[in-house]
């Protein structure tokens, strides 16, 4: 059976549709373009009801709509034409029009001008030449056909495929094509006023007649280059203006000496070219994340041993689904939805909102990237923050996430009184200034990256999808910075919060309810949940020890133990899951959490724990981290990547490189990296760095500037400050990272940072630490592991059967059990279980912890805090 779709033309002041393919008649509404949302959508969804016949069943509608306009989504952006479609500035007509028709529909919407061009081009039979197409009226639209296709992009075409905002006299071609140049040029030459062509042409044809001429002429030396660049073989003109065509086609004829044809049914021909839009709808979807690592489960799995899914249990409820979430807020007329970057906003959109649907009510749904500044603002914008095709580094943008929006669009934004519900929603949203509930959505920043390598996501404000490295490199830099200063500052007003990392079993709780279990979370020790990348020298000592990861996975370099920027917290109640960015933590109260040092760090996270895996994999890089003032003033960092290596395990043999031999020659040193960079020389890396026998629960001291790499067959506990990216690697033994490209490497950074007096017997002196005995018991002993000077953080490590007391003396311990098998943690108000290799943090509000050890042999806990002197 056939199927048939609808076009439909919507303009400033009608609205017309027709059946494709049927010849009968055309359908037609008048419409207010002042008007406010329901009233337009009202015609509209009138003229779409009157062609909806059972003998000619419909799959899908398309639209015509003047821009600017979101396309693509369906989103009205339309601004500054006179106060038209400006009520609706920021709504969802696509959404609320597939709401209409309880989604049976695919509705699509493409600019009039392309409309028209589609048309032209099938009624005409035009063949597979360079067409450019121009509809006169209200703007100045146009469009470009080549081999039968309508082009979005060309090298001989405008970088927006149109004319209307390219750069002409003192301004750009709409203002000089279009009906408001008429309208402006007969008041400058008469000092009266017409509203319309029509009128100019009928009750002054002597005016008329002579800004025609002018039109003409500008409109020749205007498209003349474009029509020669493009090898246009005919123009085709259409619209209002275009009925004048005794007035000006014989000099534009001659000026332009190219074929030139006039069309006066332009509306008939939009309708028809946006009757040849719509595609039917498909369940295809594509792959939203590239991982195999797997999602946080809705449900709390059976584990033992180490978890790849830790929780905290909270008294407080926590809910599943869209439709709960939608009977939440059924009664509220105006909810404001922000969330993180990197949420899948259209796929929330379509769910929540049909899940109201199916409480039977209207909701109105206004996209807040509407107000986003054009992306090459944002751009410029960013210039000394992106730092350029850096691949790695960027340096901290101090502006706000208001600096992303434009706020006259920001203040457009209206919802309509009419509707039962209205949604401004997306990234920023709160900046509407809406006064309603507000829902934030967050995501874990492990579920961007897959996101971002899958090309699902895209950088606030940005249009084109960068490469992974750059994309991350903006996220970091650019975008991250401001969202956190963003969500930390909604944290006291979120009603509702939603792990929406699941696009289709989101798991959510109030914000009382969220506030309430950080409060919990500040009292009592918890872990964060890690992840887990691989790596070009990664290894397989994870893979055989930690359950529940990918055994497919080719490797595992690294595991995010605690790194909180990029950790989530993962609520549990009734076995259900919530994940939620470990910064709440901080934002909600950073001087329980940190105690002594929240004077100093406020609410970053000092210190990170993470693996570094090369069993059976290969050496790291060697590399070096930068000095302080270096990290301040050229990234932004307010502390820098000082770190310790602790080895969990090892084989025997294995190796770390730390520190420089005793007679190096730094310009030797640097022509040597040099060489084996540009022409692929082997570095003999022993003659200039030394290396040192790796063992069990040696650390090994990496302050900043200090050279250094893991060797093959170690499991490195990293115990660093929490700074992580900014690695200067000098030396990648010639090899290309997983991508097949070569790694960065950072000569030039490095030996603007490298310490080269650590060198000869000052590294085992300084740089190897010696365990130090502070107090021992009949079952145990405490044993400090010195850091360097430099370090603002020390580690001790406790060895013992049966218990131990420890107290915090008011700082936050990040602890790790790093022999035996699992220990119980008590405190007056919990009784928690942490296995082997598991990270896990006692906040200062804790005043002393009990740990209890009844395995067999004994425990080995590793515990890392601020110095006292450092806060």
């Amino acid at each position: 059976m056939s199927k048939f779709s609808i076009g439909m033309d919507v303009g400033g002041s009608h609205i017309s549709a027709a059946l494709t393919g049927i010849n009968g008649h055309t359908v037609t509404r008048p419409v207010d373009s002042y008007a406010d949302a329901t009233t337009i959508l009202s015609a509209m969804k009138s003229c779409i009801d009157d062609l909806i016949i059972p003998e000619y069943p419909v799959y899908g509608v398309g639209i015509a709509f003047p821009g600017p306009f979101n396309y693509k989504k369906g989103v009205s952006t339309i601004s500054g034409v006179g106060n038209k479609f400006e009520k609706f500035f920021g709504l969802h007509l696509k959404a609320a029009l597939q709401e209409a028709f309880n989604n049976r529909l695919s509705i699509d919407f493409a600019n009039d001008a392309h409309c028209f061009a589609i048309g032209c081009h099938a009624a005409m039979a035009l063949g597979n030449e360079h067409y450019i197409f121009l509809t006169l009226g209200t703007g100045f639209g146009s469009a470009f056909y080549s081999n039968g296709q309508l082009l979005h992009s060309h090298p001989d075409i405008p970088a927006q495929a149109a004319f209307y905002c390219e750069t002409f006299k003192e301004g750009i071609a709409d203002d000089y094509f279009s009906t408001r140049w008429f309208l402006q040029a007969f008041e400058g030459l008469t000092g009266e006023k017409v509203t319309s062509v029509k009128e100019l042409v009928t009750a002054y044809p002597q005016e008329a007649a002579q800004l025609f001429d002018t039109f003409a002429l500008n409109l020749c030396i205007f498209l003349q280059p474009w029509i020669q660049r493009f090898r246009c073989h005919a123009l085709v003109i259409g619209g209002s203006i275009a009925k004048a065509q005794y007035l000006f086609a014989s000099q534009l004829q001659q000026g332009l000496n190219t074929q030139i044809i006039f069309t006066h049914d332009t509306e008939q021909l939009i309708i028809n070219g946006a009757g040849m839009i719509p595609t039917e709808q498909t369940t295809q979807q594509k792959d939203f994340r590239k991982s195999n690592q797997p999602l946080l489960p809705v449900y709390q799995p059976a584990v033992t041993g180490y978890n790849i899914f830790p929780s905290f249990h909270t008294h407080m409820t926590i809910y599943s689904g869209f439709d709960a979430l939608a009977a939440q807020v059924a009664r509220e007329k105006c909810l404001v939805i922000d969330g993180y970057g990197g949420v899948l906003w259209e796929q929330f959109r379509t769910q929540l909102g049909a899940a109201i649907k199916r409480l039977g009510l209207t909701a109105y749904w206004y996209d807040v990237s509407a107000c986003l500044k054009p992306a090459a603002s944002i751009e410029d914008m960013l210039q000394t923050t992106l730092n350029g095709n850096d691949p790695v580094f960027g340096k901290k943008f101090t502006g706000t996430l208001r600096d992303f929006f434009d706020t006259a669009k920001l203040e457009m934004l209206q919802p309509d009184k009419k509707a039962d519900i209205n949604i401004v929603y997306g990234t920023g949203a709160a900046l509407s200034g809406w006064q309603g509930l507000l829902i934030y959505l967050d995501i874990p920043k492990n579920e961007i990256q897959y996101r971002m390598r899958a090309g699902s996501i895209n950088n606030l404000g940005a249009t084109d999808t960068l490469e992974p490295v750059q994309m991350y490199k903006r996220f970091y830099f650019a975008d991250w910075p401001v969202l956190n200063t963003h969500k930390a500052y909604l944290l006291p007003r979120i009603a509702i919060i939603v792990d929406e990392q699941r696009v289709h079993d989101i798991t959510w709780t109030t914000g009382t309810s969220f506030r309430e279990s950080l409060d919990a979370m500040l009292h009592r020790p918890f872990r964060a949940r890690p992840w887990f990348e691989t790596g070009v020298w990664g290894g397989q000592w994870m893979k055989q020890h930690l359950a529940g990861l990918d055994p497919h996975s080719p490797n595992y370099a690294w595991s995010f133990e605690l790194i909180t920027p990029e950790n989530g917290i993962v609520l549990e109640h009734n076995g259900l899951l919530m994940e939620a960015s470990f910064d709440f933590l901080l934002y909600h109260d950073h001087k329980k959490i940190l105690g002594k040092a929240a004077a100093r760090f406020g609410q970053d996270f000092p210190i990170r724990f993470d693996f570094l895996d090369t069993f059976d994999g290969g050496n790291l890089s060697i590399q070096c981290h930068p000095r302080t003032a270096y990290i301040r003033e050229h990234f932004g960092e307010t502390f820098t990547q000082d770190e310790t290596y602790y080895i969990l395990d090892c084989e025997p043999g294995a190796e770390v490189y730390l520190g420089f031999q005793e007679n190096i020659d730094p310009q030797q040193f640097k022509q040597a990296l040099e060489n084996a960079q540009e022409h692929n020389i082997p570095l003999p890396v022993a003659q200039y760095i030394q290396v040192h026998e790796a063992h069990k629960h040696d650390l090994f001291l990496i302050p900043n500037g200090t050279v250094h790499a893991s060797g093959k067959n170690n499991l490195v506990l990293e115990i660093s400050s929490t700074p992580y990216i900014f690695t200067f690697k000098m030396y990648d033994w010639l090899r290309p990272g997983l991508d097949g490209k070569p790694r960065p490497i950072n000569i030039a950074h490095a030996f603007n940072n490298l310490y080269f007096d650590r060198r000869g017997e000052k590294v085992k002196q300084e740089l190897i630490s010696t365990p130090q005995i502070v107090t021992s018991w009949e079952h145990g002993r405490k044993v400090e592991l010195p850091t360097h000077q430099v370090h603002f953080y020390t580690v001790d490590r406790y060895e013992f059967t049966g218990n131990v007391e420890i107290s915090t003396n008011g700082h936050c311990h990040i602890c790790m059990l790093v022999e035996g098998d699992e220990i119980s943690v008590y405190t007056p108000t919990s009784n928690e279980i942490f296995h082997y290799a598991e990270t896990f943090v006692v906040p200062a509000s804790v005043p002393t912890y009990n740990v209890h050890y009844k395995g067999a042999g004994k425990a080995f806990l590793v515990v890392a805090y601020v110095k006292d002197e450092c806060c």
